[in-house]
């Protein structure tokens, strides 16, 4: 397997199973503790969900800025799930960076 076709299929899963850990944990937030969901800002449909958003959310995670929430169960739900959230991101945020490195390197060449 060729270095690009490789980063790629790394990067590929990074993505599914960044995905996977966020729509979980904040499908749980939303149903569990809602008062903490409303103080995420999360808006009440995510399919638009887009890169900033999730920016937006890995930043309310990794400031601990859901510790001003009055929901203690949120709090605890948000502080348990939040190295798990900001470990896929960050994830995905440096497979990304390894792919574009590799395209740089190495060209397109995935035959």
């Amino acid at each position: 397997m060729t270095p690009p076709a490789t980063a790629f299929g790394l990067f590929s899963l990074a993505v599914v199973l960044e995905s996977a850990v966020w729509m979980t944990c904040l499908h749980r937030l939303k149903s569990r503790h809602p008062d903490q969901w409303r103080h995420a800002e999360q808006p009440l449909l995510w399919q638009d969900r887009t890169l900033l958003d999730a920016r937006n959310t890995m930043l309310y995670f990794k400031h601990h800025t859901y510790r001003s929430s009055l929901d203690e169960n949120g709090i605890r739900f948000c502080s348990r799930n939040r190295t798990m959230m900001l470990g896929a991101y960050w994830l995905t945020v440096m497979t990304g960076a390894a792919l574009v490195v590799t395209l740089a390197v190495s060209g397109w060449g995935f035959a």
